[in-house]
């Protein structure tokens, strides 16, 4: 009768485990979706809260990271009134000219051959970290303005961050039309693009956490094959 009263709770003991289990894996998923929702909460914010710096500032030079006509027309207003001494243009597709460029913008074709820099080789944002510390080092540059759109200022600057000797970066955010309704908050458009944003910086977060450094060796390979 003992025998059997053991034999009778196994199974007792078997379902209250696995209801332990199932609540403790139900509320680690609550608590990291919560973690997640509330990161993205201040992700947004702190794009929201991004503004174009005072440009009375000096730079050596001003990065352009490729996405928008409008990164790289505020890029060029600043080469021409001066706050650098060349620009880069970083991520530059391999069928665009500096001819197309300035026709594209409007710009005097003159200063584009005196002191704009294309990059081709730049295949993301990673690719854009290592390009601009190359070319900040090869002209002797130690401060730059970073011209890109807001939402991606997080990531661009992680990148940046990880890279050594990295110069000095103004961040100079840009905010897209199409991202942000005239009350502040973000558009349908807008939303679609923060989140897909968030998760590209929390897995940058991760891969720097751990020191996965495969990606960023890809493209040293693909440099060096340029």
């Amino acid at each position: 009768m003992r025998g059997a009263g053991r034999t009778a709770d196994t199974p007792l003991r078997s379902r209250r485990g696995l209801r332990a289990v199932a609540f403790l894996v139900a509320f680690a998923a609550l608590a990291g979706g919560a973690y997640l929702a509330g990161g993205f909460v201040r992700f947004a914010r702190d794009v929201a809260l991004l503004s174009t710096p005072p440009v009375a500032g000096q730079a050596d030079g001003i990065v352009v990271l490729t996405g928008g006509e409008q990164r790289l027309a505020q890029g060029l207003r600043l080469l021409r009134e001066g706050h650098g001494r060349r620009l880069l243009v970083s991520g530059v597709n391999r069928d665009t000219s500096a001819a197309a460029l300035a026709r594209t913008t409007g710009e005097d074709r003159r200063l584009f051959d005196c002191c704009v820099d294309l990059d081709y080789k730049a295949l993301n944002t990673i690719g854009n970290a290592e390009m601009t510390a190359r070319w900040a080092h090869e002209h002797g540059f130690t401060r730059l303005f970073l011209v890109t759109s807001d939402y991606h200022v997080p990531r661009s600057l992680l990148e940046l961050a990880d890279v050594e000797d990295a110069p000095e970066v103004v961040p100079y955010p840009v905010s897209p039309d199409k991202l942000w309704r005239s009350d502040g908050w973000p558009s349908r458009l807008g939303l679609r693009l923060l989140a897909t944003e968030y998760a590209k910086v929390l897995a940058v977060r991760l891969r720097q956490s751990f020191g996965l450094d495969l990606t960023r060796a890809q493209f040293h390979r693909v440099a060096k094959l340029g």
